[in-house]
């Protein structure tokens, strides 16, 4: 189950190191045009606006809610992992274990995957 786990949480990162190495053969997808590529620029800026956006507490919060807005997608992965290996001493059945435990992989594919395709993106 184990073996399950991490090769479920690699999956995500070997499909992202195989589409950098498809880009880095093919050149990826280029504007053919000087608008192509000023539509492109825009639609990015646009995006980082959206984002930035949906990031704004429009207002000054307090410290603590500030804290607890960076580490809420950590917190909520902590309580993932605690419930999935509850799950393994709780419950007896199979089914019940399966989700529990490809919950715990997911999880432990944002926290680590992440980390490992962004540093592959960097080199």
């Amino acid at each position: 189950m184990l073996l399950e786990t991490i090769i479920a949480s690699l999956v995500p990162v070997g499909i992202e190191g195989i589409k950098h190495i498809i880009t880095k053969f093919t050149g990826g997808v280029q504007p053919q045009t000087v608008e192509d590529k000023i539509k492109l620029q825009d639609s990015e800026n646009n995006t980082l606006e959206v984002l930035a956006k949906l990031d704004n507490p429009y207002g000054t919060p307090s410290q603590w809610v500030v804290d607890l807005r960076a580490s809420s997608r950590y917190l909520a992965a902590l309580s993932v992992i605690i419930a999935g290996i509850a799950t393994l001493y709780v419950s007896t059945d199979a089914a019940i274990i399966t989700i529990a435990m490809e919950a715990v992989s997911v999880v432990f594919g944002f926290l680590f995957g992440q980390r490992i395709v962004t540093n592959l993106g960097k080199k």
